[in-house]
């Protein structure tokens, strides 16, 4: 007999993963306050009940894509909540983005309450999800998860373990945290460039061929060593250059905050003596800045 999926939270994302599983051979069943949620959850064969408790009645697993904390309480703790009827030592998956401690915290009530929960947030968006392309960063009892896992196996391309609860949830941010901020700078960049007279297509294709996009093969492992020598680019060099591209922006009438705030690190740097090594070497004033010195 198939095992029994609970899915809350049936929108773009959580319907394209329900699907999944469902193909997969799962019973999946879902709620979702959204109408149109429902209606698409029931053009792709998942019944849908109303409200989460209707829904978990006896499943085997609860999996849940929600946009915040409380909604993630509310499916699982609430008064018609998940784990009021799900079957006895159920095993939940949280694919929602929250904060850490909001998961921590519903996955200790729920351990209180003899069920296991796990945060497994997803790397990627809707659109590959439909295609398996996405990936699980998980938290949680890695027994449970190596027992369990073919629940997420069935709709992902990669599945990453980072350790207990929480875990994957701080995974998840740091990984958006660096997206969001690498589209920040090269929006901003770009349209200095375009400002400045640049052509957008010709500026885009050299930078699709530049080290621009392979920073994080070129840097990543020296950042994670501290190898700051041999010295690839002085940190004292981009300082330079980081004055250069703000006075470049200005004669332009472009804005430049993202630079502002990364000349700003880079001052500090500076200020701790570090121009000489390689420019990686600016991971010392962030760790200083969150108090992890030695």
């Amino acid at each position: 007999m198939a095992k029994r999926i609970a899915f809350l939270g049936l929108g773009n994302m959580g319907g394209a993963v329900a699907a999944n599983m469902r193909k997969a051979g799962f019973e999946v069943v879902g709620y979702d306050p959204s109408p149109a949620a429902q209606e698409a959850a029931r053009e792709l064969g998942i019944p849908v009940f109303d409200s989460p408790a209707e829904a978990a009645r006896g499943a085997d697993y609860v999996c849940s894509s929600v946009p915040r904390g409380e909604h993630v309480r509310d499916a699982f703790l609430g008064e018609k909540g998940a784990l009021l009827t799900a079957k006895e030592g159920a095993v939940c998956f949280d694919f929602s983005t929250i904060l850490p401690e909001e998961s921590i915290a519903v996955a200790e009530e729920a351990a209180a309450r003899g069920f296991h929960f796990l945060d497994a947030p997803i790397s990627g968006n809707a659109m590959i999800a439909r295609d398996k392309k996405i990936g699980f960063m998980v938290g949680g009892d890695k027994e449970v998860l190596d027992a369990h896992r073919a629940v997420l196996d069935c709709a992902c391309e990669l599945l990453d373990y980072f350790g207990p609860n929480g875990s994957g949830l701080r995974m998840k941010l740091i990984t958006n945290h660096l997206v969001a901020s690498q589209l920040c700078a090269l929006a901003e960049g770009f349209t200095l460039g375009v400002k400045s007279g640049l052509g957008p297509d010709q500026m885009m294709e050299y930078l699709y061929s530049s080290t621009v996009f392979r920073v994080m093969n070129t840097r990543g492992r020296g950042l994670r060593n501290k190898e700051y020598e041999p010295v690839k680019f002085a940190l004292a060099l981009m300082h330079k250059d980081l004055g250069l591209i703000k006075e470049f922006a200005r004669a332009n009438g472009a804005s430049s905050p993202v630079v502002d705030a990364v000349q700003e690190a880079y001052q500090g740097a500076m200020d701790m003596g570090l121009g000489s090594l390689d420019q990686g070497v600016i991971r010392e004033w962030f760790e200083r800045e969150a108090g992890l010195g030695d």
